[in-house]
């Protein structure tokens, strides 16, 4: 599973939701509280960076780190554009 990107692709919380196997709500709770950085294009429509997940996945809130650690390896690699 590979994915080509350039600095400027987006994700929306669907999308990370979807592939991370995640509820959309958790995703918004954290854009909302400020854990992951997103631009609101839209009532409850965020687009979030790739760059941006890259930085949250990678250094997650002490609050959840348990929590990301637990996720799927090859989803994140997947999001970010790795090679597994």
């Amino acid at each position: 599973m590979t994915r080509q990107f350039t600095d400027l692709d987006n994700y929306t919380c669907h999308q990370i939701a979807n592939i991370l196997s995640l509820n959309l709500s958790t995703i918004r709770l954290w854009v909302h509280r400020g854990w992951l950085k997103a631009n609101k294009r839209y009532p409850k429509h965020y687009e979030i960076r790739i760059w941006h997940l890259k930085q949250f996945l990678e250094n997650p809130p002490q609050q959840i780190k348990k929590r990301i650690a637990a996720l799927d390896h090859e989803a994140i690699n997947y999001l970010l554009g790795r090679k597994a």
